[in-house]
């Protein structure tokens, strides 16, 4: 990938994808911050091209308005931090329109933006979608969680699958196992990860075009 080509971080108001996205600016890297919220305050300063958009069909619009506007090519890689982490009611006393609005948000989220920003990829480009340690530990209040990123750990690997007989870019997870340090909606974890760590993993598979289909951090 080329460092004169952005990366791309969808989801970079939330707690996550802003980290790192200031992470991967400061590692000399140019960077959109694609966000349906308002960015932290110090965004610019911080070299961060904000692209806003409100649903994900707008999405790929948004991008080339704010690559024109700032001057820069169109983006060279896609980090996906959507959804996040949340615990509440038991599975079975999930409300049904709870249930309805997690798959939309943790899931089918990913396969509308992704739908959205391939198309703006060359081939060999990489996406990498963030999932967390629910994926594969079921863990309780947390059930919706748990469900939708297995479902997106699946969605990757036939994504990968099928750009592997086509000319596309090259689909990776990086599972981050542990709680990411500073999220005070994690009470007492047994181990955490610093948004640095994350942001080195990433930036390992963001250059590396061999990078494993699956990354843990």
């Amino acid at each position: 990938m080329s460092l004169a080509r952005p990366v791309l971080v969808v989801g970079a108001g939330g707690f996550v994808g802003s980290r790192v996205a200031r992470g991967l600016a400061a590692d000399g890297r140019p960077v959109l911050a694609a966000s349906r919220h308002p960015l932290p305050d110090g965004a610019s300063r911080a070299g961060l091209v904000a692209v806003r958009y409100d649903t994900a069909a707008d999405l790929a619009a948004a991008v080339r308005a704010a690559c024109a506007d700032a001057g820069t090519p169109l983006p060279g890689a896609v980090v996906a931090s959507i959804g996040g982490w949340h615990k509440g009611a038991a599975l079975l006393d999930t409300d049904p329109d709870d249930w309805s609005a997690t798959l939309a948000s943790h899931l089918t989220a990913h396969l509308d933006v992704a739908r959205a920003l391939v198309p703006l990829l060359e081939p060999g480009d990489p996406y990498v979608v963030l999932n967390g340690a629910a994926a594969r530990e079921a863990m309780a209040g947390s059930g919706a969680i748990s469900v939708t990123g297995a479902g997106l750990a699946m969605l990757v690997q036939v994504l990968r699958l099928e750009a592997a007989q086509t000319s596309a870019p090259r689909f990776h997870e990086l599972v981050v196992d542990h709680a990411v340090a500073g999220d005070d909606r994690n009470e007492d974890p047994a181990q955490t990860r610093t948004p640095a760590q994350v942001v080195r993993a990433l930036g390992e598979v963001l250059d590396d075009p061999g990078a494993p289909a699956v990354v843990h951090v």
